[in-house]
């Protein structure tokens, strides 16, 4: 095109007849070239048909989803096509390509991670069409699998996990006819479980604690890393063998065991009951690091708090009054983190003495005081496992967080 134009302004300067007719056949076959281009283009994005498969049609948020799609189409020789695959809304790349050159069917294996929660299409494809002159793109839509996001701590639909476990529809003891015992509300409690009457005679809300059986004898924690963060994969492989093996030790003899996954303070799947052994190490084997949607920084639970400031109410002087009134004001209406109250459901579930956390102790360790408090609160004595290369890296970290013992595995 640039030298048509180059031949046209030449000849109407310079008065030159040969250079006229040079860029007036040069554009007649650009024209020519062109409307052929866009016939092509018309027959091949026509002919283009895709078959995707994906290994879960509903994911939790965050969580990591397989996809391979099969692009078919008639792409004459002279011309190139590429095509790349639309994730559903609120998705971002995580792994592989979505990208491919049609050569036949073009094979497009990726994993997306679904941030946008809610059900999301896949929308169809963008093809990239060129020859040796022209290039364009175009977006074609077509219907496609609909992928459904549920939130991060909803436990509403069963399904599996990026883990591969099987989830339960809720974290609740198995219930009967019989109330335990009344409590406060906590965020994330079924709202069903509220005791309305005695919520309107104490202007407060009160929830319902059920009779339920004791199912386990032991609660077994993995914390897997930010996926996000770097990592050395040697060190995480030989600490989930690590992790595997003592589970496998732990568990010989009891007849079942429970099960919760975090990744910090995200809580990311429960099972309440496991009583294959080998199935249950086979399973912790195949665990990869999670992305981490929330975070805690430095945090102390409100009991932690209290304690901290309770010597403060014998002092008399002026600083000691007014920083009590404070802290007594602030922690009056302070609510647990969603994280506090998942894990007290889960703790309240599993009814157990023991429990044991098995984690590489990374970034800020407020969760595990978390857990530690928790199980303490629960009359439970829980024991944290951390690989021996992460040990004297997070020695001061995890000193005082309240577990009765730590084992250098």
């Amino acid at each position: 095109m640039l030298l048509t134009v180059v031949l046209a302004l030449f000849s109407f300067f310079f008065d030159d007849l040969p250079a006229a007719v040079a860029a007036g056949g040069l554009l007649f076959f650009l024209i020519a070239r062109g409307a052929l281009f866009f016939s092509v283009l018309q027959r091949t994005a026509g002919s283009l048909a895709v078959s995707r498969s994906v290994s879960s049609l509903f994911a939790r948020q965050g969580s990591r989803v397989s996809v391979r799609a099969v692009v078919s189409g008639e792409v004459p020789p002279g011309y190139f096509a590429v095509v790349s695959d639309l994730p559903p809304e609120g998705s971002y790349l995580s792994a592989g390509s979505a990208t491919g050159v049609v050569l036949g069917p073009a094979v497009l294996s990726y994993t997306l991670t679904p941030m946008g929660i809610g059900e999301h299409d896949f929308s169809g494809i963008h093809l990239s069409f060129s020859d040796l002159f022209f290039r364009t793109g175009l977006t074609i839509r077509m219907a496609g699998e609909s992928l459904t996001v549920l939130p991060l701590a909803a436990y509403s639909l069963p399904g599996r996990d990026a883990a591969g476990e099987t989830e339960v529809p809720h974290i609740t003891p198995l219930t009967s006819a019989g109330i335990r015992e009344f409590r406060e509300y906590m965020r994330g409690d079924d709202p069903r479980r509220i005791d309305w009457k005695l919520s309107a005679k104490y202007d407060q809300l009160w929830v319902r604690e059920y009779m339920g059986r004791a199912l386990h004898s032991l609660l077994l924690i993995v914390d897997l890393p930010d996926m996000h963060q770097p990592l050395d994969e040697e060190v995480f492989s030989r600490f989930r063998d690590a992790t595997a093996g003592v589970i496998a030790d732990q568990v010989q003899g009891s007849r079942e065991t429970a099960v919760l996954l975090i990744s910090g303070p995200n809580l990311l799947s429960f099972l309440p009951s496991v009583s294959d052994t080998g199935a249950l190490v086979a399973m912790l084997r195949e665990l990869m690091p999670s992305p981490r949607l929330h975070h805690l920084f430095r945090y102390a639970p409100t009991p932690v708090l209290r304690a901290r400031y309770a010597h403060l109410a014998g002092r008399k002087d002026l600083f000691a009054d007014v920083l009590t009134r404070v802290t007594g004001s602030f922690l009056a209406t302070r609510l647990p983190t969603l994280f506090e109250a998942q894990v007290s459901r889960v703790f309240s579930a599993a009814q157990t003495p023991t429990t044991h956390v098995f984690s590489l102790a990374l970034g800020d360790a407020s969760h595990l005081r978390v857990l530690a408090g928790q199980a303490a609160g629960a009359g439970m004595d829980a024991h944290l496992h951390i690989p021996r290369e992460r040990w004297d890296l997070v020695r001061q970290k995890v000193r005082g967080s309240g577990f009765a013992s730590v084992e250098v595995v």
